[in-house]
């Protein structure tokens, strides 16, 4: 079968046993084998587990959305009796006995699991080159950053190395990598998928799992597939129904506000690659205004809050981390609970009036990144400068991190080089359906499938 085949069809001839899943997963791990040295995308190949689980899914045909199709899994989250590293020499030893919530749904639904992902340490910078693994490469033009941190997700997917992905997104790591690599980047309402069993609330409830995949309908089956939530969470997002059915093209007509404003300077590509989407949208019959929520606010405690949630990780020996992660437990050590606790709410008192935009709109678009994809070792080279730039580089994503918001990243554009650009669907509070309907009328109205990175 076609590597670059959606999940769902791979999902499909499976169920009518025109291919095994064996045979798919089989393929895929000869095709690791041979395109992850020049990517780094995976860090850690599991074909042991995902034979087993391929037989299994071969065995039940369970008739799942997803059973039997091969995804791989980012290395900030535990496949038991794996390394779970968090991209960080400081943990490279480390083993939990129990999966995480988003890997024990996949193994439910029946998900042959490949391998673990590239990321930064511990996820906070928005590039994968920094951290125990290295740097992972874009699929469509090696030397250039995949984006981060689920860097490696985004470009197995890209690269035809699964058939989608598990990312997390703390401040657009799931987004960010997907407008890089030209893949489908899904960051789902907060609670819509548990932390636990381990986690208690990553980062105030700014952090959350999500999805990477080639289409809209992959994406949303992949929430499907990994959404719930046990209980005692923090917070949980009840599910009505399946996200797939909503990743269809509908006749609803939305209200639509557009910006490529922010504190960050937009690149001239971008903005006009935002623009031209609205005027698809307006010439599909949609409400189409031009105008944001000012989100600005929010970026002072969001600092503090990622300073402070790294500040609290049991780090035995500091002269193993990162530079940048150095200088961020420092300057947690700084901090006090009161100045938490201060940041914390400080954006929940600023969520409620940008949330106040959907008031008046159903959905607001965005460039994913304010410019196009840097080459590495660029993005936060200097780490004086670092924290401001990674700060302009997400100034689009992270504010939908703070207020909760469901929010994905379409490749609808590619720059002059011929490197992928974003654009970014925010929907309201719980909203997934309006974005994802919304998601598979552009999809439908501007095709990305056949374009692919050119890798032998």
């Amino acid at each position: 079968m076609d590597p670059f085949a959606s999940a769902l069809d791979q999902a499909a001839a499976i169920r009518r046993r025109d291919v095994s899943s064996a045979e798919i997963t089989r393929a895929y791990l000869e095709r690791i084998e041979r395109l992850n040295p020049r990517l780094n995308a995976y860090v850690l190949i599991t074909p042991e587990l995902a034979m087993e689980q391929a037989g299994a899914a071969d065995t039940a045909n369970t008739g799942q959305p997803l059973c039997g199709v091969p995804v791989s899994v980012k290395d900030l989250v535990s496949v038991a009796g794996h390394p779970t590293t968090f991209g960080s020499k400081a943990l490279e030893d480390l083993t939990f006995p129990v999966d995480f919530f988003p890997v024990a749904r996949l193994k439910e639904e029946g998900c042959p699991i490949l391998g673990k992902t590239n990321l930064s340490e511990f996820g906070t910078r928005p590039t994968t080159e920094h951290g125990l693994f290295g740097a992972t490469h874009n699929p469509w033009r090696l030397g250039h950053s995949a984006g981060g941190s689920s860097g490696g997700a985004a470009a197995a997917v890209a690269a035809g190395l699964c058939a989608f992905a598990h990312g997390s997104d703390g401040g657009g790591s799931v987004r960010i990598p997907s407008s890089c690599c030209g893949t489908v980047g899904l960051k789902p309402s907060r609670g819509r998928i548990s932390p636990g069993p381990l986690l208690g609330e990553h980062w105030a409830g700014l952090s959350t799992d999500g999805a990477i995949a080639r289409t809209v309908a992959d994406a949303a089956a992949a929430l499907d597939a990994m959404a719930g939530h046990l209980p005692g969470d923090a917070y949980w997002a009840a599910t009505a129904g399946r996200f797939a059915d909503a990743a269809k093209p509908n006749d609803r007509n939305l209200r639509i506000g557009f910006t490529v404003s922010s504190s960050a300077r937009v690149d001239g590509e971008v903005a006009d690659c935002v623009r031209g989407i609205a005027k698809v949208l307006d010439g599909l019959g949609h409400n189409v205004t031009e105008g944001g929520p000012d989100t600005e606010p929010f970026r002072t405690p969001m600092q503090l809050v990622v300073v402070s949630g790294l500040g609290s990780l049991p780090i035995a020996d500091e002269t193993k981390l990162e530079p940048f992660n150095a200088l961020g437990i420092a300057l947690a050590r700084q901090l006090t609970a009161v100045d938490y606790v201060r940041a914390v709410d400080a954006i929940r008192v600023h969520s409620r009036q940008v949330v106040g935009f959907w008031d008046t709109h159903d959905v607001l678009v965005t460039p994913t990144l304010p410019r196009t994809v840097p080459p590495l070792n660029t993005l936060g080279s200097d780490l004086a400068s670092a924290g401001d730039e990674y700060m302009d580089f997400v100034a689009f994503t992270f504010p939908y991190n703070c207020t909760g918001q469901p929010a994905i990243s379409l490749p609808l554009g590619m720059d002059a080089s011929g490197l992928p650009i974003g654009v970014q669907l925010v929907g309201p509070p719980h909203g997934e359906a309006v974005i994802l309907g919304l998601a598979a009328q552009l999809e439908q109205a501007r095709p990305w499938s056949l374009r692919r990175p050119q890798l032998k």
